[in-house]
């Protein structure tokens, strides 16, 4: 008898998100960001929770790390405090 594998309702396959966004246009800024810094990436709809959709960007797991360090790195504020 084989097992049936019960997908979760966040189940994106192969891929994990790396980040979440709120347009078409800032999930393509962060596709580009990674593709440009050689992690693969795409941009997908997610489970819609509420009125509002998200959007996702998917990357393989072997390349979470680095995706989320370099969002990270690209993403980061300068301390408004620095200049006093």
């Amino acid at each position: 008898m084989r097992q049936r594998r019960l997908r979760h309702a966040e189940d994106y396959g192969l891929l994990v998100p790396a980040a979440t966004v709120a347009s078409d246009y800032a999930g393509h800024v962060v596709r580009d960001t990674l593709r440009s810094n050689g992690i693969r990436s795409t941009v997908g709809r997610a489970h819609r929770r509420g009125r509002r959709h998200r959007l996702l960007v998917l990357v393989f797991p072997e390349d979470a790390v680095r995706a989320y360090e370099v969002i990270c790195a690209h993403t980061s504020r300068p301390d408004p405090r620095a200049g006093q």
